[in-house]
This record gives structure tokens, C-alpha cells and sequence, in this order.
């Protein structure tokens, strides 16, 4: 069975020792039900990964002592999928996040559109710190060595000038679009432009379509935005090579 992830600050080097925060350290000896011995894979969330062993320590604070082994350094998945999605309400953002997180996303920048219900500039909190969480949780749950970078909020111009400034390619998805896996991305990065619940509005679909911005078909109903970000960050990372797994767990 694979080893359980858990998150630290920093990895150092092999054969000396670092500590699990005493929430990570309650999820490996209560949720896990992990032991002295045990072994588990570390991830600073910047590429680093490190095989570790838990030697039972604990520190007052409840941080738990674990003895790193050998590290290793990950190449970032390309190309490099950034989500550039309207905010859905609720609970729904919390999804959208963990499940592109899972599925290879590699940055989240928030879209403010004509019809957006939520911006940013909207939120009673600067809510970065909890979408963190959710993607760590998210990495922890998928073995993925990459927290999704946050972006800075733009508007749908302001991305795709971004974008196509940076060489990168940007789709959209739309029920007259073209398959998938019909698509090549011979770029390093690729930017997925998702609206609100009542799309994008007439000015900014003409605008994208202008721009050259590539319609893709994920489907041929209305889907929520959380659904059709998941949906489209998948559609473009299956176009990735496979990559290895950091120590073969």
C-alpha cells in the first residue's frame, strides 16, 4: 500500500530529521492509525518530495518527529495548466479547487466577468489562505508534489492578452468546440477560461473569439462552473505525458 503524504515547510536533507505540524501529526497517529516505523512520503508543496520514517518523538506543541531517508526534486507536469474560472457560490468553490487540484491543475487565477455573481473584491476575507488549504488537502489526497500557484484576478481580456503574451494557448469550452482529443497543445502552458453560471457575455464571448481563443467540446448541456472547470482541466492534462511517481508510491 502506498505511503500516507504529509505536508512540511521544508525537506532536509536525507538522514537528519524535521518535524509534522501537530495537525498533521493527529491525521498520521489518529486518522491513518500510524506507528513508530511506519514509513510516509513528505512534499513541501514546491516539487520537493522526501521518504520518511516516523520515529514516535512528539514535542510539546504536539509536532510529531519524522527521519527523512532520501528526497527528490519533481519536474513540473507540462504543459502547465492554468484555470482562470468565474467563482461559483458556496461550498462549490471549495470543490471546484480540490478537484482540479487532482486532476493536474497547476494555477488558479479568479475570473471577474460581466455576469460574475461573486468577485473577489466581494469577499468580506481575502480567502487565498482557505483555498490553500483545500488544495494542499487536495495534493495530499491525489500524490501530487505541486500546490496550484494563485494567480491575481483579471477580467477575460486581461487574462487572454496575459496569455498569448506569454506564448501560452487558451481554450474555452463550448458545446460546438472541437473534441479534445482532437486538440494539440505544443505550448508550455495552456490558460482554461471558464465564465459564471450564466456565461460569458455577449461582448466577451465576441472578444474571445477575436482573440483566437479555442472552443472546446466537453459536452452538449448547460454544466455548472465547477463542473465544466474540472471537465476542461482534465480535457488538457490527458494530453500530458505520464509522469513518474516519486519513489514508486
Amino acid at each position: 500500500m502506498p505511503a500516507a503524504w504529509f505536508h512540511v515547510d521544508s525537506i532536509p536533507p536525507a538522514d537528519s530529521t524535521t518535524l509534522l505540524d501537530a495537525k498533521e501529526a493527529k491525521h498520521a497517529l489518529s486518522s491513518r492509525r500510524l506507528a513508530p516505523g511506519d514509513r510516509v512520503m513528505l512534499f513541501d508543496g514546491f516539487g520537493t518530495v522526501a521518504e520518511a520514517v516516523l520515529t514516535g518523538n512528539r514535542a510539546v506543541s504536539g509536532d510529531l518527529e519524522v527521519e527523512v531517508e532520501t528526497s527528490r526534486r519533481m519536474t513540473p507536469p507540462t504543459p502547465r495548466i492554468e484555470l482562470a474560472a468565474s467563482l461559483p457560490k458556496g461550498d462549490r468553490m471549495s470543490t471546484m479547487l480540490d478537484m482540479a487540484t487532482q486532476v493536474g491543475m497547476s494555477a488558479f487565477r479568479p475570473l471577474h466577468c460581466d455576469h460574475s455573481v461573486i468577485t473577489t473584491d466581494q469577499k468580506r476575507r481575502d480567502p487565498t489562505d482557505r483555498w490553500r488549504r483545500v488544495m494542499l488537502e487536495a495534493c495530499k489526497q491525489s500524490r501530487r508534489p505541486w500546490i496550484p500557484e494563485i494567480l491575481q484576478p483579471k477580467t477575460p481580456i486581461e487574462t487572454v492578452e496575459d496569455a498569448q503574451a506569454r506564448g501560452a494557448m487558451v481554450v474555452m469550452g463550448d458545446a460546438s468546440g472541437t473534441p479534445p482529443n482532437a486538440i494539440e497543445t505544443n505550448t508550455e502552458t495552456v490558460v482554461v477560461l471558464v465564465g459564471p453560471e450564466g456565461g460569458f457575455s455577449p461582448a466577451e464571448f465576441e472578444m474571445l473569439r477575436d482573440h483566437g481563443v479555442v472552443p472546446i467540446r466537453i459536452g452538449d448541456g448547460v454544466l455548472r462552473v465547477e463542473t465544466a472547470a474540472v471537465a476542461l482541466v482534465a480535457a488538457m492534462t490527458a494530453n500530458r505525458p505520464p509522469s513518474t511517481s516519486p519513489f514508486g508510491s
